[in-house]
């Protein structure tokens, strides 16, 4: 007799909904398809989320959940922060893909999604705590070397196909190396 888990289910869907987000955007993506690569019926996606807009939330929060838990900020060593969420960002594009998608999405609705504003706020604070201790530069605002820390770490995901194929040859290392170097050249300002 199969045993009901329903937070394992959940974890399915959130993966399989991760997928075909990444892939469609909300707009293209269908509830069946992530109810068949979950293994679960398309009214239990209903059940535990609501909608599908319900269910995009709940991926975003897990991403910003995911990323806090694997990848905290790190004040006394901004590079190698860095570096780790660039790892994330290869390990796995397809969290990338669905925040570009995010990205588009949020645009046309005013409100910020709670989790993610806490998280670069929180962000933001630690840096400028650092700032203030002395141990950071002070060659930018907290929330702008932030921001820059940020688009340096996904650099290589959000380029273009042109600029990527000028690029190709870089091995994986190096890529991190551009990001932790430019990073800790920032921090010498």
């Amino acid at each position: 007799m199969a045993t009901r888990d329903p937070e394992a289910k959940k974890r399915l869907l959130l993966d399989a909904a991760l997928r075909e987000f990444a892939a469609h955007g909300i707009a293209g993506a269908r509830v069946d398809q992530i109810a068949r690569a979950a293994g679960v019926s398309a009214g239990l996606v209903y059940t535990y989320f609501g909608s599908k807009d319900d269910l995009f939330a709940a991926v975003f929060d897990d991403i910003v959940a995911g990323t806090l838990t694997s990848t905290p900020i790190t004040p006394d060593d901004l590079a190698e922060y860095a570096g780790r969420l660039f790892d994330r960002y290869e390990d796995r594009p397809e969290v990338q893909r669905f925040v570009n998608w995010y990205r588009l999405e949020a645009a046309s609705t005013p409100q910020l999604h709670p989790a993610s504003l806490a998280s670069m706020v929180e962000k933001t604070r630690i840096i400028q705590e650092a700032q203030e201790a002395g141990t950071i530069t002070r060659f930018l605002p907290a929330v702008d070397l932030l921001g820059v820390i940020l688009q340096l770490a996904s650099v290589w995901e959000n380029a273009t196909p042109e600029y990527s194929s000028l690029v190709a040859g870089h091995t994986r290392g190096q890529r991190r190396k551009v990001i932790t170097d430019s990073v800790a050249a920032l921090l010498r300002a």
